[in-house]
This record gives structure tokens, sequence and C-alpha cells, in this order.
């Protein structure tokens, strides 16, 4: 593997830098989950070496806990889990689920496909080991949000061809999902949105930095062509965001492979919509995430369909 350029290096560790103070969540939704003490840190291994994760555990209720595996963004550059403890509190508090937040190696110290192996590791070592720690490892759902999202999405496209464990649900929000597109292809009608064509070409010249793996079905889900494999699914967009149009069509393609697929569409916002203002629509958000993972544990492993009701696009107001 060549070194990167000192550029690419730089601009990496500046943005890794800068993200504490562009990253900060309102202390609005600071405050979600009450309850749920603060997370227990373990290492897993994985192929790549032993990866630190976060757990939060729900409050004791009867029987054993399913658990969410959450993925966080950051262009796969950003290195913080702790960005999604508002998150994650909530879904163990709404859920009753374990919620474990996975500390995931990003650029410029490695490269594709480290984050997408570690990912999948991770989940199949929580599926076969959860009851050791008191989770229902059989009642495994994925998600994540921004890059997270796409993490979450190859850890179904390798379950699906390992048959080693099967997730019970899907959480994808505002995620990347075909790596082939120019950062130019992306556009919104925000005059500076949040997922800017820099942000782009940095992420594609440090993680991604072999452009000929990028139409990789695992670099690329949206080129994949088998995913009637995966679980019930929750896509959420943002009319504003960059990242929108890739990520309906892959909801598209999921529903006419037959997985049951509910598309939530956010008006008005951009990027990350789920951790910033307006604090309705981020609680909004996060609730339909809490509804989604609830019907799926609730399903456990029997592959029920969502009814007709509860699927296909809806948009959402900021109001």
């Amino acid at each position: 593997m060549t070194t990167l350029p000192f550029g690419a290096r730089l601009g990496a560790r500046l943005l890794q830098a800068s993200f504490p103070l562009i990253g900060s969540v309102p202390k609005e939704l600071r405050n979600l989950g009450p309850g749920i003490a603060d997370p227990a840190e373990i290492r897993v291994p994985t192929r790549h070496g032993a990866v630190r994760c976060l757990v939060y555990r729900p409050e004791p209720g009867p029987g054993t806990p399913p658990v969410y595996l959450e993925f966080h963004g950051g262009a796969f550059i950003v290195r913080a889990p702790e960005q999604d403890d508002h998150l994650c509190r909530h879904v163990a508090a709404r859920t009753g689920a374990v919620v474990v937040s996975v500390d995931y190696d990003t650029a410029p110290r490695v490269r594709y496909p480290v984050a997408e192996e570690q990912a999948y590791d991770v989940a199949e070592w929580v599926a076969a080991h959860g009851a050791e720690h008191g989770w229902d490892g059989g009642r495994l759902a994925v998600g994540g949000m921004s890059a997270g999202a796409k993490l979450a999405v190859n850890v179904c496209q390798q379950a699906r061809d390992s048959e080693a464990f099967r997730p019970v649900a899907l959480v994808s929000g505002y995620g990347a999902t075909d790596l082939t597109l120019a950062p130019g292809d992306r556009t919104s009608p925000a005059k500076h949105p949040a997922v800017a064509p820099w942000l782009l070409n940095l992420m594609y010249r440090t993680y991604f930095a072999d452009a000929g793996r990028r139409s990789e079905p695992l670099a690329s889900p949206a080129l994949d062509d088998d995913l009637a494999g995966f679980p019930p699914s929750l896509v959420m967009t943002a009319e504003l965001d960059t990242m929108a149009a890739e990520s309906e069509r892959f909801a598209a393609r999921l529903a006419r492979a037959g997985v049951p697929v509910t598309h939530e569409r956010f008006d008005g916002v951009d990027h990350g919509f789920t951790h910033g203002k307006p604090i309705e629509v981020a609680i909004a958000a996060l609730d339909a995430v809490a509804v989604h993972l609830r019907k799926a544990f609730a399903a456990g492993n029997r592959g029920v369909v969502c009814e007709s009701d509860q699927c296909g696009r809806t948009n959402r107001g900021t109001a």
C-alpha cells in the first residue's frame, strides 16, 4: 500500500482536529435517554486488530435485550463514536436494546476496506458472543449515519454472503452508496451544503485512495446486484443533502429486490440533521429509528415484513 500524499494526510489531520468544534451536538439532544448509564468500553477482536466499542445498557427489563450496532459518521476520516452518544442513549431508552457503538479505524491511518471488514467482524462477534454478555445476539440490528450508514449496509452485504448470522434490521441515515460518483456529480439546492466537494475529494484521496476499487460492491453498495437478502430497512434522507439522491436510489433498489423499506425524507434540512437543529426534526428522526428497531426486535429473526401502512416513502417538514 502506497503512502498517501502529504497534502491528503494533512487535510485529514486538520479535519480530525477541527471536528470537536464543528461536530458538537446541541445540549437539547444531549439530554435524551435519561436513566441510561454512561457506556462501558470493551475491545472486540477483528482481522485488523482489536476495536474499541462503547456499550450502552438499557434499564433492566424482562427477558434478554436485543442489540443495536451503531456506526458513527465522519467521511471515513473522523474517529469519534462519542458524537453518537445522544442517539445511542435514545435507542437504548426507547427500545430496551443494548447499543454497541463501534470505534472503527479511519484514514489516514488506514484505507478501504479496513473499516468495512472491522464492521462485519464486530457484528459477527456480537452475534456469536452476545449471550456471554447478557445480550440476545440473535436479535442484532445494524445502523449508522453518513459514513456509518454505508458500514451498516456493508455488514448486511457480508452477512448475506457469509451466512454466519442475519441482522434483523438496517438503519441507513444519509449515507454514501456509490463511490464511483465524482464529487461534482452530487448536487444540493443549498448554496453551501454540509457535504461539499472538498470534503468528498478529501475522502476519496485518503480512505478511498485506490480509485480502481471504488467500483467494488463493498465500496459502492449501489453496484451490488444482489440486495434480496437484506433485512427490513429504514432509509432516511435530507432534502438539502448532496448525498440524498444516491440514498434514495438505493432505497428504491432495495424495494425492487423485495426488501421491506421505509424511506423517510426530511424536508428543509441538510446532512447531519440527526445531530443538530432544528431539534424537533432531529428528535423525529431518532424516534423513527426507535420505531423501526422496536418492530424488528419484536419480529425477531422470523423475517416478518412491514405492514403496508408502514412501508414506502414519507416526507417530513421542519415545522
